[in-house]
């Protein structure tokens, strides 16, 4: 699994965005966007396969968080500065990972 850090809206970022809003592109992409603790456990017991998770590394990760990163396998995980992650997260409180998954 590789890291890669984004610090600005870069093209890993506005994929990222185009995921979360544009149906179309999810289709092209076959991926789409997965948040929530609840929305990512359901994906890990159904078996779906992750392409990555974002998270920042501003906050410390809850255990669960830490889990999830150590045991499910993705292709690449992204850490981006808390400000990109509260733009992308379309809760109040910001989830502390957020998912690609692979349709």
């Amino acid at each position: 699994m590789k890291l890669v850090k984004v610090y600005t809206k870069n093209a890993d970022y506005q994929k990222f965005e185009v995921l979360k809003t544009n149906r179309n592109k999810r289709y092209r992409y076959f991926e789409f966007f997965v948040e929530g603790v609840r929305n990512i456990n359901e994906a890990i017991q159904n078996g779906w396969v992750f392409s990555s998770f974002l998270y920042t590394p501003d906050k410390p990760l809850s255990n669960w968080a830490k889990d999830i990163l150590l045991n499910v396998k993705t292709d690449v995980n992204y850490e981006l500065p808390e400000g990109l992650m509260k733009e992308l997260s379309g809760k109040t409180d910001t989830s502390e990972l957020l998912a690609v998954v692979k349709m």
